[in-house]
């Protein structure tokens, strides 16, 4: 039983983030990969911004595609 309903989870969006951190001079830098799990497309960020716009992006793009149907 879901919570959730049927078109929810039609327009829903499913990405996994994984974040590290590598060595840095005065601190770590934080680094991110990205992967949309439906595409299966896999970005990688050292900026969070660009991260978010980028996600942000593609739920426009999921957007668009339910409103045109």
């Amino acid at each position: 039983m879901s919570l959730e309903p049927e078109d929810a989870r039609a327009q829903a969006r499913l990405f996994t983030l994984r974040i590290w951190s590598v060595a840095g001079d005065a601190a770590p830098l934080w680094r991110a990969r990205l992967q949309d799990v439906r595409s299966g497309e896999v970005l990688f960020f050292k900026d969070w911004q660009e991260m978010i716009a980028r996600i942000e992006e593609s739920l426009n793009d999921q957007n668009n595609l339910v409103s045109s149907v």
